[in-house]
């Protein structure tokens, strides 16, 4: 999922940004470490395929892409418990010392992609999230209040992007 996570991110139309809502707080933190990962190995890809290319508009598009990449900011966004994990430490740290939702809200902050299980699936409003990414079983008002924060017109955004990775959207249809 992580890694198909990066490939799709970074291969979408419009650039705004993303959900990844995951089952629980240690899956949201396992989840950002998975992605990280594969955001690593990606970023090294296109580095090597800049070296290799021969031509100044491929050079060139690479460099943006590795710009782009080099620039997002990710974290971890849950409500805090009392028995909290020592893999939540590192992202509960950050919670606590930057005001993320309003950088997840400015559109222009790299701060592009947020791992949540509960915040922000509801009554958040930030017009630039341009994809959701769902990786945790929902029905009902929960999965429709999900997928209307990626249905906010923004800019050239005229519609999100749901990606379910564990079948959501046959409880949907039902």
């Amino acid at each position: 999922v992580a890694k198909d996570l990066v490939a799709h991110f970074m291969g979408r139309g419009f650039q705004g940004k993303a959900m990844v809502v995951t089952i629980d707080k240690a899956t949201a933190a396992r989840m950002y470490d998975l992605v990280k990962k594969h955001w690593d190995v990606y970023l090294e890809d296109l580095k090597a395929r800049r070296t290799r290319a021969s031509q100044p508009l491929q050079r060139t598009g690479l460099d943006d892409l590795i710009a782009y990449m080099t620039e997002t900011d990710m974290a971890v966004v849950v409500s805090q418990s009392q028995n909290e994990g020592p893999e939540l430490r590192p992202h509960r740290q950050r919670m606590v010392a930057e005001k993320l939702d309003e950088k997840f809200k400015a559109a222009d902050d790299p701060f592009r992609i947020a791992f949540v299980c509960g915040m922000w699936m509801t009554g958040f409003d930030v017009p630039s999230c341009s994809t959701i990414y769902i990786d945790k079983p929902m029905k009902n008002h929960t999965l429709m209040q999900t997928i209307a924060r990626a249905n906010r017109v923004f800019g050239d955004k005229v519609n999100g992007l749901i990606v379910d990775y564990v079948g959501v959207f046959t409880d949907l249809q039902r």
